[in-house]
């Protein structure tokens, strides 16, 4: 596949901001999990998430896409860009939006099971790994894209784009490399948070990460 691996290997999420301080003080978990945030606040499509609950790992004993904690393994998501737009989801600006970057590497030597994918995870000719030397599997120079749009003789690029790596049940808060925001006022909100928790994640605004 094109583009060159980065190692360590990002891996993206985004949140509302809102849902920042329990994931700081309890990590990330499954929407099925009895600990998750029973205020989080969705900013996917509600019914996607629904259909992708029992959609099965095409890996034997990997359970279904329900018991995995999704992220992005690139920035700047067809998701971020509906939120942007309002396009089939709640609309929300840009400056709600927090991301919580990991790398699957870490993961990887903390022990925690997980699979990636080489596109959006609910499509039929997707495929699924759990060994971190497929990540040569993935469309590294379309994931890194801005655009993502299908074109002549490439209809494929949105759903190489969204390749995913996912966390089966649990993303400790110690597995977060960093947080980025839209703006100082996001900043200072999360900063703060941390600072009452007694956290010191790396924290920094990055516009660059945004449409």
């Amino acid at each position: 596949m094109p583009g060159i691996i980065p190692i360590p290997t990002p891996i993206y999420r985004i949140v509302h901001y809102q849902n920042v301080e329990y994931i700081l003080r309890n990590g990330i978990y499954t929407r099925g999990h009895a600990n998750h945030d029973p205020n989080y606040v969705n900013i996917g499509n509600t019914q996607l998430i629904a259909d992708r609950h029992d959609y099965p790992v095409k890996i034997e004993g990997c359970g279904n896409l329900g018991e995995y904690v999704p992220f992005y393994l690139g920035p700047h998501s067809p998701m971020l860009y509906n939120i942007k737009t309002g396009y089939g989801v709640a609309r929300f600006p840009q400056s709600e939006i927090v991301y919580f970057i990991s790398n699957a590497q870490r993961v990887a030597e903390e022990g925690l099971p997980f699979v990636f994918t080489n596109g959006h995870a609910k499509n039929s000719i997707t495929t699924f790994y759990n060994n971190l030397d497929d990540l040569n599997a993935i469309d590294w120079g379309m994931v890194v894209e801005k655009q993502w749009s299908p074109i002549q003789g490439d209809r494929d690029r949105m759903r190489r784009k969204q390749a995913e790596f996912l966390i089966h049940t649990h993303v400790p808060i110690s597995l977060i490399d960093g947080i980025v925001v839209y703006n100082q006022e996001k900043f200072n909100f999360v900063d703060t948070l941390m600072k009452q928790i007694g956290l010191t994640i790396p924290l920094s605004i990055n516009t660059n990460l945004y449409y």
